[in-house]
């Protein structure tokens, strides 16, 4: 099992802080998110045990990821 956390704007958006998952890569992760859309996932930071990781990223049980929107400016 994976343990995803989720933070900012993806976490109010998905209604969840936590949770877990059995996926083998990032890719498969994204479209297990709670009420996020895998095209909406994919503008996501991705870490994977405190380092960035892209989509294609192999998961192995007891890994933690980290999700959170890209910072925004104005």
């Amino acid at each position: 099992m994976v343990q995803v956390k989720i933070y900012g704007v993806a976490r109010l958006k998905a209604g969840v802080g936590t949770f877990t998952r059995e996926a083998s890569t990032a890719d498969e992760l994204l479209g297990m998110i709670p009420n996020i859309t895998k095209k909406e996932a994919k503008d996501l930071v991705l870490l994977v045990n405190g380092k960035p990781a892209g989509r294609h990223t192999r998961l192995k049980d007891g890994d933690e990821v980290v999700l959170l929107a890209p910072a925004g400016g104005g």
